[in-house]
């Protein structure tokens, strides 16, 4: 490069240019590539620089150290192409380390996509070697493992994908640097300081876009020993189970698309705003799942909390039966005392009033008159009286008038006795009452 362009190697500055956070861990966090047209708004004065000598940028193509500047050894000239260069050089020094954090986060997905599908088929193996008896269950665990295999492919396909994007914008920022270069050096022709000091630096920007490559590399010589294990795993797994034979055929198709698909996209290289459109788009899908990923979580919190909320409900649904069983108790006890209690008062009429005892007759209970009259207690605290004959002595119809009271006295006892577990119902009512988010949380579900 020296030689095309005219310069001496004598003239040029021996401290290449040393960018801060060399390593991938300093790196930035990747981000999307743009063009020349989307640089940094930042002049040389922000771009960092070690050495022993600093350089200055002071004219088109010039570069002096200080002490040159206090010598007074090269006059001052227009900064404008100089700086423009210097924007594209540390455009393309970003541009490198970029490449770099994307090889090295390539590099260790690629890793543990890799012991994920090892490990997934070594545990695959091992089941069906300890259950062969078990065919069914053997082949369910076989088509798991191709399934996560396809998916690890499918990743791998993806981050492929996109270091490719990477280096494709490196190289063509690379070119639009040489450029720069080349007319920064045209431009700069009175000043030979300035020319040696603008082929360092294209020689610095060269030596990162071989570390680049070199990265690439790497990461490329790491793919290679991933697909070569995956081969050892797959002929391993072609030994124990021949079942696998479907999954090792499309594990070749799932590498025969990808081959195809690295020939498609090195052919279409030069489509970089098409390729961003659609870098573009795949991060409105990711927004896109991100958002309906959230809203997956926050149904499910709902639904937990929903759950929470009808366990509390079948708890107070249990303390209300365990209340309603108490007062079940409660009424039965009422309801005997109260039996006793109308038995005993029958009794007592009965003995006071010198009543008639009731019986079982043919219509129901009643008391029987004479031969053939009876007095029966009615639905509805009702009296039916049969046989009533037309003429009636004084103590045909005092046996009458007692019967008749004996059967209202029974039925005004019994009535009062069935009446009082009525209120049972009203103190669930109150219970329900203090309770609403009972029917709050059924309107909810």
């Amino acid at each position: 490069m020296h030689e095309d362009q005219g310069v001496p190697d004598d003239g040029v500055l021996s401290t290449p240019l040393r960018l801060e956070g060399d390593g991938p861990a300093d790196r930035p966090a990747e981000e999307p590539i743009g063009g020349p047209g989307d640089e940094p708004a930042s002049g040389p004065a922000d771009m960092p620089t070690a050495g022993p000598a600093s350089v200055v940028f002071s004219g088109p193509g010039t570069a002096r150290t200080a002490a040159s500047v206090e010598r007074g050894a090269i006059p001052a000239v227009d900064p404008a192409p100089v700086r423009a260069f210097g924007k594209e050089v540390e455009h393309l020094a970003d541009l490198v380390g970029r490449l770099a954090a994307t090889a090295s986060t390539l590099g260790e997905r690629l890793d543990g996509e890799v012991r994920g599908v090892l490990d997934s088929a070594e545990k695959a193996l091992a089941e069906a070697g300890g259950a062969r008896a078990e065919a069914a269950e053997a082949d369910d665990r076989t088509l798991q493992a191709e399934a996560q295999a396809e998916a690890a492919l499918k990743e791998a396909a993806d981050a492929k994908e996109e270091l490719q994007k990477v280096t494709a914008a490196a190289k063509a920022s690379v070119l639009a640097a040489q450029e720069s270069e080349a007319n920064a050096w045209k431009e700069a022709g009175a000043s030979q300081q300035a020319r040696a000091t603008s082929a360092n630096e294209a020689a610095h920007a060269e030596g990162l876009r071989k570390r680049a490559e070199t990265a690439w590399s790497t990461e490329h010589q790491a793919r290679t020993d991933a697909e070569r294990e995956r081969d050892d795993l797959a002929v391993r797994l072609t030994n124990e189970q021949t079942a696998l034979a479907t999954a090792r055929t499309e594990l070749a198709n799932t590498r025969a698309d990808l081959t195809d698909a690295r020939d498609k996209l090195e052919a279409t290289t030069e489509a970089e705003r098409q390729l961003r459109a659609e870098l573009a788009a795949a991060k409105g899908e990711i927004a896109g799942l991100t958002v309906e990923r959230d809203s997956v979580v926050a149904r499910a919190t709902e639904l937990a909390t929903r759950a929470d909320r009808a366990e509390e409900r079948a708890d107070a649904a249990e303390i209300r039966a365990e209340r309603a069983e108490q007062r079940a108790d409660a009424a039965e006890i009422r309801i005997d005392r109260d039996a006793t209690t109308a038995r005993a008062l029958q009794d007592t009429l009965r003995a006071a009033l010198d009543l008639p005892s009731m019986e079982e007759l043919g219509d129901g209970l009643g008391v029987r008159v004479g031969e053939s009259g009876a007095v029966t207690a009615k639905p509805g605290a009702l009296i039916g009286v049969d046989q009533v004959p037309d003429v009636m002595d004084g103590e045909l119809a005092a046996r009458f008038a007692r019967a008749i009271l004996a059967v209202r006295v029974h039925q005004a006892t019994r009535r009062s006795v069935h009446d009082e577990p009525e209120l049972a119902p009203d103190a669930d009512a109150d219970d329900d009452a203090d309770d609403p988010g009972g029917d709050e949380g059924t309107t909810e579900d």
